[in-house]
């Protein structure tokens, strides 16, 4: 009869397997947190990022669907098959997509590979090179993918290729504005999400980045810039984003897609 020690040794080496993981960083989460420090309404928009990213994504047993968040940084992973990476494009989707409405940009790295991944352990090769992806994309505001990744969501279909953009020869990541290159604003249907709004809101951001900030801040919206007017402003409905624009647009507030797939049924006393 196996030790207690023994049993949890060979439930973590069974567990230690072919996973995609992406390794996601909020950015400018610092300067948020020292603006919050003594600012009231600062710290609530903090809260509000923060519970945004905890209820975002969900864990999926189906689909090996995990995640763990510390501070400005979130660990996504799930089971290296075809539905396992459509689950992690659209987490990562849909995260850009909902922290963009609070002005806040994601970098990451998105890589496949040897991983361990659970509340209480998170280790492996996948993890490590998630980690080097997220630093190579260096200040531009995109998840970076991995050739194997790209090379999985070829072989898998075309509709998972398309999840992806090149940024320069063989630098691909995840097309986090590819709903608003889409849209268009009829026919308006059942369950459809009204991008109007929220569309203006994150061209009204990036515009007052543009025309404010500085440094390495700056850089990261002018990166923005370029992405949103080659591959959403080119194809209808939303304009261009120019700098020097002075006219504020003056949002609803907030469109937001929760995306929790699974909640665990929580435990009954005993």
């Amino acid at each position: 009869m196996m030790s207690e020690p023994q049993a949890e040794n060979k439930q973590l080496l069974g567990e230690y397997k072919d996973r995609y993981v992406a390794f996601l960083d909020l950015l400018g989460f610092k300067e948020q947190v020292l603006k919050a420090e003594a600012d009231p309404e600062e710290r609530t928009k903090l809260h509000d990022v923060l519970r945004l990213v905890r209820d975002t994504i969900g864990g999926n047993p189906h689909l090996g669907l995990r995640l763990n968040y510390f501070s400005d940084c979130m660990v996504v992973s799930a089971d290296r098959t075809a539905p396992g990476l459509w689950e992690m494009f659209q987490s990562i989707f849909t995260m850009t997509f909902n922290l963009l409405q609070y002005d806040v940009l994601v970098r990451g790295g998105l890589t496949a590979g040897g991983a361990y991944h659970a509340s209480d352990f998170l280790y492996g090769t996948a993890v490590n090179r998630a980690y080097e992806f997220e630093s190579r994309s260096a200040q531009d505001p995109l998840t970076l993918v991995s050739s194997e990744v790209v090379e999985d969501a070829k072989n898998y279909s075309a509709d998972h290729f398309k999840w992806l953009l090149e940024d320069g020869p063989q630098r691909y990541f995840v097309d986090y504005l590819r709903w608003y290159a889409d849209y268009q604003p009829t026919p308006i249907y059942a369950g459809k999400v009204i991008l109007d709004d929220p569309g203006n809101r994150v061209m009204e951001f990036i515009r007052q980045r543009l025309n404010n900030d500085t440094g390495s801040v700056r850089e990261k919206a002018a990166w923005f810039q370029a992405y949103w007017n080659r591959t959403v402003s080119v194809n209808g409905f939303f304009g261009r984003i120019t700098a020097g624009t002075t006219e504020r647009y003056v949002s609803r507030g907030p469109t937001i897609m929760m995306r929790r797939m699974y909640m665990p049924n929580p435990a009954k006393p005993s």
